[in-house]
């Protein structure tokens, strides 16, 4: 190859989505006509809410399966 290249580093790309992310939303929620803006919003809500209940029901699935411990008797 050869050449003076000079990569970005994995930072600056990580920040470049950041903003790329910030301005869609950002046009999407404040720009955008109110057809795109509130189905948009209902499906974050969604996803939200989604992600909640799923964890909600994997802890509560783990601590039903926990064995419960058992009350520590004295020994004689």
């Amino acid at each position: 190859m050869g050449g003076d290249v000079l990569l970005a580093s994995k930072w600056d790309i990580a920040v470049d989505l950041l903003w790329l992310v910030r301005g869609m939303i950002r046009f999407v929620l404040m720009d955008g006509p109110a057809w795109i803006r509130y189905p948009v919003i209902a499906l974050g809500a969604a996803l939200v809410l989604y992600v909640v209940g799923s964890w909600c029901r994997d802890w509560w699935s783990q601590r039903g399966s926990e064995p419960e411990e058992a009350e520590a008797s004295p020994e004689p």
